[in-house]
């Protein structure tokens, strides 16, 4: 009770004072701003901050928030104040991929290592399906977004601020607790943030890093500064990750939100300027990049020893994918299933090693639980959703927001898919989550594009003229 008094009934406050300030300017609609809300207590306020044990399915804030946004948007939904909508391309990709994972857990021994195979499906798959259905169908305008990308641009602040006083063992300042926690080792000393990994906490940096970016275009020079100074700290925040493929992840963010948006003269200089800092910086940091101490209880020299356990867990999805190469071994099963391929003394290699550790690689992942069908499946979807979001991108005649939206998908699956590289990433706290609720967005955006239409919005249309088609449906092109 105290926690509720002290934290979580301020911060809904918080939120609803900010909601009367902004509603009656910004038009917003509630469904998205409560989407947003079970993003955010998820983050901050999740499982490792607050949970009650209620059999088999713990209660925690973002899931009560959830089944509140379901009900009211069940409730509008029978006032007619919100529309199912027609399913596309994307809608069909994910829930085939879904369709696959369910049929692959449930078809298989969903108990193993207390129930992990089905907690993963609710909480890392059909929880943020749910969050990606309310979002991708509710009512949206372009000041939704821009409601968006103001939270988001403030938590990716939160989270790099955080993670910088984490690798300064600034504890005083740092929020919640647990993070600086003993108890929970892994990745102790790194820029983990409230997900308790650095991956995770990175990918929602570099999701705020563009949300912030989105204002650059619409102030003016004294306000450039502010955006420009924000986007520093947030990409502090990302190097305090200590975490090699969420740099990269950054990296690529700045090439796809930064590049694209620029005219020639401007690419031109970002080339020079890449190149001249490359030059002079490699030779300094090249070593320390390459190997370097980050968590506060590794050694350097067990650091230089994970990373080269990688070609370990090649080696071994491999040879399990040999094995059953259509279906896989099940949804949530490999920590189970890896153990008789870490007993070949024909590799030559120590594959032993990766007894503790699940796949590094999401792509490999999917490949040894769902076979050949789910990562066909996970690659069409991913496909799709790049196809969609770039069209959202390239459409000119849409409002400026609603592209930005488009761009910022592209990142999402670039760093999902950078990062994934590396880390299963299906496996991190909240990443699904996020994911999904952007992806929602930006297909809301593609499939009511005519909404979001410049000359509509400029002359206050809030609703589709009869007959009018979509740009996305003539065949006529986008335009970049």
């Amino acid at each position: 009770m105290e926690l509720i008094v002290t934290v979580v009934i301020p911060f809904l406050i918080v939120i609803a004072c900010a909601w009367i300030r902004l509603k009656p300017t910004l038009d917003l609609n509630l469904i998205p701003a409560l989407a947003l809300l079970v993003v955010l207590a998820g983050s901050i306020f999740g499982h490792d901050f607050f949970h009650i044990a209620a059999g088999p399915v713990p209660i925690t804030f973002d899931r009560l928030i959830l089944l509140g946004t379901l009900a009211v948007f069940g409730v509008l939904w029978l006032l007619g104040r919100e529309n199912l909508r027609k399913l596309n391309r994307v809608d069909i990709s994910i829930l085939i991929l879904m369709a696959v994972i369910s049929f692959s857990t449930v078809s298989h021994n969903w108990k193993i290592l207390n129930n992990m195979p089905a907690s993963r499906l609710l909480f890392f798959n059909l929880m943020p399906l749910a969050i990606y259905w309310v979002v991708r169908t509710c009512n949206l305008n372009s000041a939704d977004l821009k409601f968006i990308a103001i939270i988001v641009g403030m938590l990716g602040l939160y989270l790099a601020l955080t993670a910088v006083a984490e690798v300064c063992e600034y504890s005083a300042v740092i929020f919640p607790k647990y993070i600086i926690d003993s108890e929970f080792e892994e990745f102790l000393g790194r820029g983990r943030g409230p997900f308790l990994n650095p991956v995770s906490n990175g990918i929602f940096m570099t999701t705020s890093f563009c949300c912030v970016l989105m204002w650059w275009p619409r102030v003016n020079l004294s306000r450039k500064t502010l955006v420009a100074v924000i986007s520093l700290v947030i990409a502090i925040g990302v190097y305090a990750t200590l975490t090699r493929s969420v740099w990269l992840g950054l990296i690529a963010a700045c090439g796809l939100f930064v590049w694209l948006p620029a005219n020639r003269p401007a690419k031109g200089a970002m080339v020079v300027a890449a190149a001249l800092s490359l030059i002079i910086t490699f030779p300094i940091l090249s070593e320390k990049i390459f190997s370097f101490k980050r968590d506060k209880n590794v050694t350097q020299a067990e650091m230089e020893q994970s990373a080269e356990l990688r070609p370990l867990f090649a080696i071994i999805a491999v040879n399990m994918f040999k094995d059953r190469p259509v279906m896989g071994f099940g949804f949530g099963q490999y920590a189970k299933a890896k153990y008789p391929y870490l007993q070949d003394p024909h590799s030559g290699k120590p594959l032993s090693a990766t007894r503790s550790l699940m796949q590094h690689n999401v792509f490999l992942a999917y490949l040894t639980e769902t076979g050949l069908i789910g990562l066909s499946c996970l690659t069409f979807m991913l496909f799709q959703i790049g196809v969609v979001s770039w069209k959202v991108w390239a459409n000119r005649s849409l409002d400026l927001w609603a592209r930005q939206f488009g761009l910022l998908s592209i990142v999402i699956l670039a760093n999902y898919s950078v990062n994934g590289m590396f880390h299963d990433v299906s496996i991190i706290p909240m990443q699904n989550m996020l994911m999904f609720f952007m992806f929602g967005l930006t297909n809301n955006i593609f499939s009511k594009s005519w909404a979001f239409e410049t000359a509509n919005l400029k002359s206050g249309e809030q609703r589709r003229p009869v007959g009018k088609t979509p740009a996305f449906q003539t065949g006529a092109p986008a335009g970049c």
